[in-house]
C-alpha cells in the first residue's frame, strides 16, 4: 500500500467519506490556491524583437544594428520568473558567440558548433533562483550574424515570459538590448548602461500634445478611471484640447455622457460609488474630477498596468473610422483589437511605440489546457450538485476569461509572432491543444452564454474533422507533433481528447456526424490497443513499428473507460454502434475490476503492484464503473457498486488529505516501451490538475449511484 501522509491527516480520518463535505473542501481549496485574478497589462514596444511561431524570442541584432562592425559585443537583457526555483531547460540558438549571465554569474557559453549553425537549436539548462532571476546576454558579432533564439524546452506545456529588468523600462515585455560596442562589459554595470528600445520622450517631444504624439494629431480616444467613494453627482473640468471640427463626447462606462463644443469642459454626472470608466473621444483632454464636496477624486489606469504607474490609455486613429457608442463600449472590455484609420489595433499609452499587451503569468485561473478542462469539468458538476452558486460563478469566470481574450490573441499572434497566453489554443495541432478543453467549455454553455463559446467548438470541430492527423482507416493519431518522439503513434489519451467532446459537441449541433466520429474513434482505438491477454489496454501503438507498447499504464486506461462512459451517456439505446460500444464497456470494466487492488485502489502500471497507486486512474475507473451501475450498463452490477464504493474510500483515506489536497496523481506521460519508466520514473504531483476533476466526478457518480432519486 502506498503512503502519501499520515492516517491521520487523510479526510477520510477528518470528515469521512460523505461525498458532500469532501467534494466542498476539495473544490474550496482549488479555488483558494487558484483566485479569479484578472490579467494583467505589460507594455510592449514595436520597436522590440519579434517572437517565432513556436515562441521562441528572437533577438537579431544584426538586424537592428545592420552596419555593426565585426567583433562589437552587444548586450541583451531580461527578467524571468521561474514556476519553481532549480535547472530549467530551455531551446536555444545562436548567431554567433554568446555568453550568458544569470544574477551576475557566468552560466553558459556557446561552442564553435553552436557558433556556426544558428538553424538548429540546442538544449542548454540554466539554474534559476526563486522569484525575478536577471538574466543578461553578451552577444559578439560575427560574418554569420549576433543575437540568439530562446524559449522554453516545452512551449506548449511551459510557456515563459520574459520581461525588463531595468529601472526605466519596467512593467515592458521581452528583451531590451544596448546598442554595439567596442569593448566587453562588466555585467556588474548593467544598471548603469542605457537600454533600448527607447521608453520616454525627448525633451522636445514633450513639448507637443499627447495626441500629436502618438497620432501626429489625429482623433483618438483617451480613457482613464475614477474611484467615487459615494453615491452621487460627480464634475468633470478642464479642458478638452480639442483638435478638429468634431465635438469631444465623453462617455462614462461605455454610455455617451455629454459633448464639448469648445476647449473648456464642464460636466455633471450622477453615479454609484465605486470605479467608473471615463472616456473622450476627440481632443487632448487635461481634466480633473471632483465630488459634491469639491474633492479633486485621483484618476488612475482603467486596467493593471504592469511596472510604471499610468493614469490614461489611449486608442487610435480615429479620422476615418469614428466607432459609435456601441463600438466604445466593446473596446472598454479591454480585451479586443478594434478598427482604427490604421486597421485593428490595440491600446497604447503616453510613450513612444509603447502598447499594452495582456498577460497571464502566476495563475491557472483563465488558462486552457487539457488537465484544466477535466478539473473545470469536475468543478462545473461539483457546483451543480452541491448547489454551489459561488463555485458556479468561479468556473464561468474561468471560461469567460479564456474565451474573453481568443480573439485578442489571434491579433496578438499575428502582429507581435506568438500570443502572449492561450498558447495552447493559438496553435492547435493535436488534440491535447483543444478536446479536453473545449469539452468542459461546452458543458458550461449548457447553464450559460459564453461569449466566443460557440465560435471557439466550433473552430475546434472543424480542427477535428479536417485538420487532425489520421491513419488511413479514420484512426486519429499522431503525426505532426512539436515533439518528434510522439509522432506515428495512436494513445490511449486521445480517446478522452476528442470522445467527449464529439458527444457534446453532437447534442450542441444535432447533428449525428459527430456521435458517428466518437463511436468510431473509440472502436478503433480500442481494437489497436487492447490487450486480450491482459484484458486492458496498452498505452500506446507504435504505427512505425506496427506494435503496441504493451505498458498498460493507468491513467490511460481510465481515460479510455471515462470517454466509453460518456459516449453512452448521450448514444441513443437503438443507435447501431450501441451494442458495439457497450461490449467494449464491459470487457474494459472487466480488465480493471481484476487488477483493483484489495484496499480499493489501483495501480500506475496496473499489472505492476510494486509500482505506487494512482490517484487519477483510480477516480476514472470509479467513475466508469459508478456510472454503468446507475445507467443498468453492467451485467454484473453489484460487484461494480462493491468495487466503486471501495474505490472512493480508499482515495478518501490514501490520496486526499483533510485540507482537500490531492495526492499520488502522476504527471504528464511521455512514451516509451519501457514499464519501469511509468512504474518509477513517470512519478506523482501534488494537487495536480490531471487529478482534481475527475476525483470531484468520481465523488459525485458514487453518491448518484448510491442514491439514484437524488
Amino acid at each position: 500500500m502506498t503512503t502519501y501522509f499520515d492516517r491521520e491527516q487523510s479526510i477520510e480520518y477528518r470528515l469521512g467519506s460523505e461525498t458532500g463535505p469532501v467534494l466542498q473542501t476539495i473544490a474550496n481549496r482549488f479555488c483558494a490556491d487558484n483566485p479569479a485574478v484578472p490579467v494583467q497589462y505589460s507594455l510592449r514596444s514595436t520597436q522590440g524583437f519579434s517572437i517565432t511561431k513556436d515562441y521562441l524570442d528572437e533577438i537579431l541584432l544584426h538586424e537592428k544594428f545592420p552596419q555593426m562592425e565585426r567583433e562589437q559585443y552587444v548586450y541583451a537583457r531580461a527578467g524571468l520568473t521561474p514556476q519553481a526555483p532549480g535547472p530549467f531547460h530551455f531551446r536555444f540558438g545562436a548567431y554567433g558567440p554568446v555568453t550568458i549571465y544569470v544574477n551576475g554569474k557566468k552560466s553558459f557559453q556557446t561552442n564553435h558548433t553552436q557558433e556556426r549553425f544558428s538553424e538548429t537549436l540546442s538544449d542548454i539548462c540554466l539554474d534559476l533562483k526563486e522569484g525575478v532571476n536577471d538574466l543578461l546576454f553578451e552577444c559578439v558579432s560575427t560574418p554569420l550574424g549576433c543575437g540568439f533564439r530562446i524559449g522554453s524546452s516545452s512551449y506548449k506545456g511551459r510557456r515563459i515570459q520574459f520581461f525588463a529588468v531595468d529601472e526605466a523600462h519596467k512593467g515592458m515585455n521581452g528583451f531590451v538590448y544596448t546598442e554595439p560596442q567596442k569593448t566587453a562589459m562588466d555585467p556588474a554595470d548593467a544598471d548603469s548602461v542605457c537600454w533600448l528600445p527607447r521608453a520616454v520622450w525627448t525633451e522636445e517631444e514633450k513639448q507637443e500634445s499627447v495626441c500629436s504624439r502618438l497620432f501626429d494629431g489625429k482623433t483618438m480616444l483617451s480613457v482613464t478611471r475614477v474611484f467615487v467613494p459615494q453615491e452621487g453627482m460627480i464634475r468633470i473640468l478642464g479642458a478638452c484640447g480639442r483638435t478638429g471640427q468634431e465635438p469631444v463626447e465623453v462617455f462614462a462606462d461605455g454610455k455617451r455622457a455629454g459633448t464639448s463644443k469648445d476647449d473648456s469642459l464642464t460636466l455633471e454626472l450622477s453615479l454609484a460609488s465605486g470605479y467608473h470608466t471615463l472616456a473622450f473621444l476627440g481632443g487632448d483632454p487635461d481634466v480633473t474630477v471632483e465630488d459634491r464636496q469639491g474633492t479633486v477624486l485621483e484618476l488612475e489606469a482603467p486596467v493593471l498596468c504592469m511596472g510604471q504607474p499610468q493614469t490614461w490609455i489611449y486608442a487610435g486613429p480615429f479620422d476615418r473610422v469614428r466607432p459609435s457608442e456601441e463600438e466604445i463600449s466593446r473596446m472598454l472590455s479591454f480585451k479586443k483589437p478594434f478598427e482604427t484609420d490604421l486597421g485593428k489595433e490595440f491600446w497604447r499609452v503616453d510613450g513612444p511605440d509603447l502598447y499594452l499587451r495582456p498577460v497571464n503569468e502566476g495563475t491557472l485561473y483563465g488558462e486552457w489546457n487539457y488537465p484544466l478542462g477535466v478539473t473545470l469539468y469536475g468543478m462545473i458538476q461539483t457546483a451543480r450538485y452541491e448547489h454551489d452558486n459561488a463555485l458556479e460563478c468561479y468556473v464561468r469566470g474561468h471560461m469567460e476569461k479564456c474565451t474573453g481574450f481568443y480573439e485578442y490573441c489571434m491579433w496578438d499572434k499575428e502582429h507581435y509572432g506568438a500570443a502572449p497566453f492561450h498558447n495552447q489554443l493559438t496553435t492547435i495541432d493535436s488534440l491535447d491543444d483543444c478536446g479536453s478543453f473545449a469539452s468542459a467549455l461546452l458543458e458550461v454553455m449548457k447553464d450559460y452564454e459564453i461569449p466566443e463559446g460557440d465560435v471557439i467548438s466550433a473552430m475546434v470541430a472543424d480542427y477535428m474533422k479536417d485538420r487532425q492527423q489520421r491513419m488511413e482507416d479514420g484512426t486519429f493519431y499522431r503525426n505532426h507533433s512539436y515533439l518528434p518522439v510522439m509522432n506515428e503513434t495512436i494513445w490511449a489519451d486521445d480517446l478522452y481528447m476528442s470522445v467527449p467532446f464529439l458527444c457534446r459537441y453532437y447534442k450542441r449541433s444535432g447533428d449525428e456526424c459527430w456521435l458517428k466520429e466518437a463511436a468510431g474513434q473509440l472502436k478503433r482505438i480500442f481494437g489497436y490497443l487492447y490487450m486480450p491477454e491482459e484484458g486492458v489496454l496498452s498505452h500506446i501503438y507504435d504505427t512505425h513499428y506496427g506494435v503496441q507498447t504493451k505498458v498498460p499504464w493507468g491513467r490511460g486506461n481510465g481515460w479510455a473507460l471515462f470517454s466509453a462512459a460518456e459516449l453512452l451517456s448521450v448514444m441513443p439505446k437503438e443507435h447501431e454502434n450501441r451494442e458495439e460500444i457497450l461490449d467494449i464497456y464491459r470487457t474494459l470494466c472487466r480488465g480493471y475490476l481484476k487488477v483493483q487492488d484489495p484496499d480499493g485502489m489501483w495501480h500506475q502500471v496496473l499489472t505492476m503492484k510494486e509500482s505506487y497507486e494512482e490517484t487519477s486512474c483510480t477516480a476514472m475507473f470509479i467513475y466508469g464503473f459508478a456510472k454503468g451501475v446507475k445507467n443498468g450498463w453492467h451485467t454484473d452490477g453489484e460487484a461494480y457498486r462493491k468495487a466503486a464504493i471501495k474505490g472512493w474510500r480508499a482515495l478518501c483515506r490514501t490520496s486526499i488529505d483533510w485540507k482537500g489536497n490531492i495526492y499520488g496523481v502522476c504527471r504528464g506521460s511521455g512514451y516509451s516501451f519501457s514499464r519501469e519508466y511509468y512504474a518509477y520514473e513517470l512519478g506523482w504531483n501534488f494537487n495536480d490538475t490531471h487529478g482534481t476533476g475527475i476525483v470531484l466526478l468520481a465523488g459525485i457518480e458514487t453518491e448518484r449511484m448510491l442514491c439514484p432519486e437524488e
